[in-house]
């Protein structure tokens, strides 16, 4: 799992927030987690549930992508570039214990990954994301998985994923690049180690900047701080299809949104809110 990480500045808004519209009828509560401040929001329109954050930490995940590691990159120390999207220690392999976290095991040798024997990335690992669908295509194939070259989504960190009422995978959301203005809808498609929020997918963050960026550096993330805006159990009153149909995601993260208050909200929203640096965290400037 990719763990590259850039250290972004808090930058003014481009544009004047909205104020904060989350409906009359929702109830907020607040928590901290490694100094980012999340908001929950319930009792929205239709029962349905949400919460909110903002951040300028990034961190790019290459996970899921079918040409994401390939065995040819193990003797490299992770170079800016290689075969593989990403580098092999990113997937703990071969000499970390976790590899099978992140890269399929060969159904005939679970040893050792699994290799792809055909298809347009012959030859490289088969690498899974937490959200999948084996059923598609079966263990060992990429199909099976959430291809983090072309679906924008999101890793949560192990203690909010594992936290009642954070959601889970195959929920969905939506964000803002609150300096850009471009938007996004996403999918929580992967779990994460204890890291700050502000993992995800390199075509989640394509779709907030110019470009795909370097999973292996990081070079290519845009600048900017992020609104996020999470729909817990949204899973369950969603059908985004599989492989992950793209109108679909931005249909279905649409409506809750505005059932939410829409952008505006969403802006309005964060704009009360600090976006903590990577530097921040990293020097202990924040409480987590």
């Amino acid at each position: 799992m990719t763990v590259v990480a850039m250290t972004m500045l808090s930058l003014p808004p481009a544009l004047a927030a909205p104020a904060c519209s989350i409906p009359a009828s929702a109830q907020d509560t607040s928590f901290d987690y490694m100094g980012t401040r999340i908001d929950q929001h319930t009792g929205l329109p239709g029962s349905q549930s949400a919460y909110s954050y903002v951040t300028a930490v990034k961190i790019v995940d290459a996970d899921g992508a079918p040409n994401a590691y390939h065995p040819k990159d193990m003797a490299d120390e992770c170079p800016d570039s290689g075969l593989g999207l990403d580098c092999l220690d990113a997937a703990g392999y071969p000499h970390g214990s976790w590899w099978q976290n992140v890269l399929a095991a060969d159904p005939r040798a679970p040893d050792r990954p699994a290799i792809q024997r055909k298809g347009p990335f012959k030859g490289y690992f088969v690498s899974m994301t937490s959200l999948q669908n084996v059923e598609w295509g079966g263990p060992a194939n990429p199909a099976s998985y959430v291809d983090a070259s072309a679906t924008p989504y999101i890793v949560l960190p192990a203690p909010i994923y594992r936290t009642h009422g954070m959601g889970g995978m195959g929920d969905i959301g939506y964000a803002i690049n609150l300096d850009n203005g471009r938007a996004t809808p996403f999918v929580i498609a992967d779990e994460g180690p204890v890291e700050p929020l502000g993992e995800a997918s390199m075509a989640f963050w394509a779709a907030l900047g110019e470009g795909a960026p370097n999973a292996r550096n990081g070079e290519g993330l845009p600048p900017g701080r992020i609104a996020y805006m999470v729909f817990p159990h949204s899973r369950e009153t969603t059908d985004i299809g599989w492989p992950i149909a793209p109108d679909r995601l931005k249909a279905e993260a649409l409506r809750l949104l505005s059932a939410a208050g829409g952008e505006d909200a969403l802006r309005g929203c964060a704009a009360q809110m600090a976006a903590p640096t990577m530097a921040q965290i990293d020097a202990g400037k924040i409480a987590g």
